[in-house]
């Protein structure tokens, strides 16, 4: 008579555990899509007030040469940074402008998420139009550490009609 009460115990043990991944997996993917929401905003604005938050946005930067200044799609300028940087890196700041679709991006990045990425290497852009082909550069996290907080990317899409400001904190 005792194997049945065995069996029903490990049938309420697999039941439990299966709950409880459940539970679990439903928090994580709560979890991602607050933390996507909250980091991410998109909105659909005008080019000449795109162009205003980008100008005041550069304002926060002037006299700083980024790392990497986009000139169109395929052409790219790299300055090296003579002083050493100070401070630990704690967020990356993407501002993406589309023009076709009229779309302004925003995106703020905890650092300790980018050092997470497999590979350390990261892809500027999406699949709606506002893409910056920056793999090519082969910019790494470590290259932003090296580079410390600023300026990281300023560059305009001619063809694509688009606009990227990527800096660091």
């Amino acid at each position: 008579m005792p194997e049945p009460k065995k069996k029903r115990t490990w049938i309420v043990v697999v039941v439990g555990i299966l709950i409880t991944l459940f539970v679990l997996g439903i928090a994580v993917i709560g979890t991602a899509v607050f933390y996507v929401r909250r980091h991410v905003s998109t909105q659909f604005i005008a080019a000449d007030v795109a162009g205003t938050e980008f100008e005041r946005t550069r304002a926060r930067f002037a006299g700083q040469q980024p790392l990497i200044e986009l000139r169109g799609e395929h052409d790219a300028v790299v300055h090296r940074r003579t002083a050493p940087p100070h401070g630990e890196l704690q967020t990356l700041h993407v501002l993406a402008f589309d023009a076709h679709a009229e779309k302004l991006i925003r995106v703020s990045v905890p650092f300790w998420l980018i050092r997470l990425m497999p590979g350390k290497r990261f892809k500027l852009g999406d699949d709606e139009g506002v893409n910056f082909d920056v793999e090519h550069l082969h910019l790494t996290v470590d290259d932003l550490e090296r580079f410390g907080p600023g300026l990281v990317i300023d560059g305009s899409n001619p063809g694509g009609g688009g606009r990227v400001l990527v800096w660091t904190e």
